[in-house]
């Protein structure tokens, strides 16, 4: 079956699942709701992490779906035929259903049966995991696939870097998967090498089969984390802080000295009353007991040896301290990470829309293909140049203002910043700009390719459609805003590059500051003039300035999955308690929920409020959530069409989309919301509830930030 358009493959691809017994679910945000360890949605996973984890889903165990996501992790390697910031998967999930051979079988059939795509399977070969420490070889998959009439010599076995999928971020579920891959030249080689570039991956199912979680770290405090004096050993919590290490144990006589110490550098820390006895396993037993930790959930480090071998005997993987930084970095690197079977046996696959479409249609550029070539077409026409000798740069500019459309066109409304979101959303407005130029656009011209975006997208997606005004105007505000700087910065680089081989991070900073140039705009102009910039020194010039946070302006994004544990989950029915206090205080029907983000810490609730709220509007909203919360309230959840739900009074984000049936929470007869939770089974669970700020979040929206004890 030939398939031209996007729209065509969606389609066809959401009717053999729902042929298979899979309900369709509809994408999610890119802004993803209560999950502080990541800045988009990067996988059809992110929304559905509770059902992977075990919780039900109103629409059962078989899904499909397809997602729009947002991925910087590679955005140096947009520019070629492949890489995408933005990008549409298509995925089917079995939620403790299906697993390896169903999967297998569905994606053969789709791919290969004349009724669907009709892909000649001897173009096809496939690798699965070929099996390491963590887990074993997936024979399994391999002898599935055998059985389909793939050959062994078109089966490859590879490691995890490349077959194992997952976790999204740091900690949460994962597994072994099994990708497929298309031959896209001539002649079709007997053998499957996957260093062949003519081999073009086009699925990817995973078995989501284990969970990966994090040790915590014990260590002994005296000559480990600080000395005598009690002076902080700052290159060891340097190498704890890139592990992201969220807990550490404390072993010492000096409990309150080392809790004071500790205070602010932003770990949980507990530490354990008294001195270890030589050879004594007795007394790591006794603190794991003390903790209800297992041997296996803790890692430790000590300089004295008797220490650790007493550690090593009561099953905790330990290593021996002799003032070697870089010995105690790969252990905790090597160790800091371990993996537990999944109650629950989940199947997540990825197709992409893009390279799906380019390879059915035998293009090797995914720019040439529905969706993405009539933003090129347009980009041709403003810039009176062929695509043919500027693909890099044309490429570059489509990707961008596609991705900007989407991010500022989302139901969250995220606009230019400096921090989270809202910076990497202005590093690809302004990255597009920089190549317009390159491509001889002088005037201003994203708008023109954005209502290009919306036109292609706007039906599948008719969020971008309906905030079609907002994208126009920030866009516009934007790209006028960097044109007034950037022919100025850019002759301020040249003649800063000029004078010397190194960029000073003092100077980088100046681009940054005076003229708009993201830090990673600096490093790609001064590596394509083959020179260094002294990025250590921009960060000292930043911090000094504290014009951007860390996080933002190194441009790293740690992802990762919100937990569900009980901290999280009591400040989730927080959450709602404090919706319906706002507008019983307030008594304003303009109050709508307009997002929230929890974190084992606090909870932050956006909601639209036209002024600052008083001491005494805080304080009674305060007070009334701790009167529920005290009152003993049952949380019930109940499962309905999502019509049904909205009729019978309750809430939902403003603008968010929902499936066809949805959980609701109801809280007494003070809340009634649509949420996939975790939540408390009575209000008596949370604990004090504390407003710790209230500020504005953007025009017309409030913001505050709470916690419970």
């Amino acid at each position: 079956m030939k398939i031209k358009s996007r729209n065509e493959l969606i389609d066809l691809y959401i009717k053999f699942f729902k042929s298979k017994a899979h309900r369709e679910i509809p994408s999610a945000s890119l802004i993803p709701e209560n999950d502080p360890t990541v800045l988009f949605t990067t996988a059809g996973m992110h929304p559905l992490v509770p059902y992977l984890m075990g919780q039900r889903h109103p629409l059962g165990k078989r899904l499909c779906d397809v997602q729009k996501c947002i991925r910087t992790g590679d955005i140096d390697s947009v520019g070629d035929e492949v890489h995408h910031t933005f990008f549409e998967m298509l995925g089917n999930w079995s939620l403790g259903d299906y697993f390896k051979k169903e999967a297998i079988e569905f994606s053969f059939e789709f791919l290969t049966s004349e009724k669907w795509l009709g892909i000649d399977k001897n173009k096809l070969a496939v690798s699965v995991f070929s099996g390491d420490r963590d887990a074993e070889r997936d024979a399994e998959s391999a002898k599935i696939w055998r059985g389909l009439g793939i050959a062994k010599e078109r089966i490859a076995y590879l490691p995890k870097k490349d077959n194992w999928w997952g976790p999204a971020g740091e900690t949460g579920p994962c597994g072994p998967d099994t990708e497929m891959f298309y031959f896209t030249g001539e002649k079709v080689p007997a053998k499957f090498e996957p260093s062949d570039s003519r081999w073009v991956e086009i699925w990817n199912d995973v078995f989501m089969q284990y969970e990966k979680k994090k040790r915590i770290i014990l260590v002994d405090g005296m000559g480990c984390l600080y000395d005598k004096e009690f002076k902080i050993n700052e290159t060891l919590f340097e190498i704890l802080e890139s592990a992201n290490a969220k807990k550490i144990l404390v072993v010492n006589n000096f409990r309150k000295e080392a809790e004071q110490l500790l205070e602010g550098k932003g770990y949980g820390v507990f530490s354990f009353d008294g001195k270890i006895k030589k050879d004594n396993e007795l007394f790591f037993k006794k603190l794991l007991e003390e903790y209800s930790l297992n041997a296996d959930e803790v890692i430790y480090f000590d300089h004295d040896k008797l220490n650790i071998d007493s550690a090593k005997s009561a099953g905790i993987k330990s290593v021996f301290y002799d003032g070697s930084i870089n010995k105690i970095e790969k252990f905790i690197i090597d160790n800091i990470g371990y993996y537990v079977e999944l109650k629950q046996k989940n199947v997540d696959t990825g197709m992409g829309v893009e390279r799906t479409l380019a390879v059915l249609n035998g293009l090797s550029d995914n720019y040439l293909a529905s969706g993405l070539k009539e933003i090129v077409e347009k980009i041709e026409e403003i810039s009176g140049k062929d695509y043919l000798g500027h693909e890099r740069e044309m490429r570059i500019i489509a990707d961008h203002v596609r991705a900007a459309v989407f991010i500022l066109g989302d139901v969250r409304g995220i606009k230019p910043s400096n921090v989270g979101q809202g910076y990497v959303l202005r590093r690809l407005i302004r990255r597009a700009v920089r190549y317009g130029r390159m491509v001889g656009i002088k005037d201003e011209f994203l708008c023109e390719l954005a209502k290009v975006v919306i036109e292609i997208y706007g039906k599948s997606y008719d969020e971008i459609f309906k905030n079609r005004e907002f994208v126009l105007i920030e866009l516009r505000k934007e790209e006028g805003k960097f044109g007034i700087t950037l022919e100025k910065g850019l002759k301020k680089f040249g003649s800063l590059i000029r004078k010397e081989r190194r960029l000073n991070g003092r100077d980088a900073f100046l681009l940054f500051q005076s003229y708009g140039f993201p830090i990673e705009m600096t490093l790609e102009m001064a590596r394509e003039a083959k020179k260094e910039v002294d990025i250590q020194g921009f960060k000292e010039e930043e911090k000094k300035h504290q014009e951007l946070s860390r996080t933002a302006s190194a441009g790293v994004f740690k992802s990762g999955l919100a937990d569900n544990s009980f901290m999280t989950t009591r400040l989730h029915t927080a959450t709602h308690l404090l919706n319906a206090a706002l507008k019983k205080v307030l008594g304003s029907t303009e109050i709508k929920q307009k997002g929230s983000n929890i974190t084992p810490e606090r909870l932050r609730f956006d909601f639209s409020f036209g002024r600052k709220l008083t001491d005494l509007e805080l304080k009674e909203i305060e007070s009334l959530v701790n009167k529920w919360i005290s009152e003993g309230i049952e949380v019930r959840r109940e499962e309905m069409p999502v019509k049904k739900a909205f009729d019978s009074g309750a809430e939902g984000e403003f603008g968010a989309k929902y499936p066809s049936i949805v959980s609701v929470f109801t809280i007494g007869k003070i809340s009634k919301e649509i949420c996939t939770g975790p939540h408390v089974q009575n209000t008596s669970e949370i604990g004090e509830f504390k407003i710790l700020k209230e500020e504005s979040s953007s025009a017309g929206v409030r913001r505050i930030k709470a916690t419970v004890s």
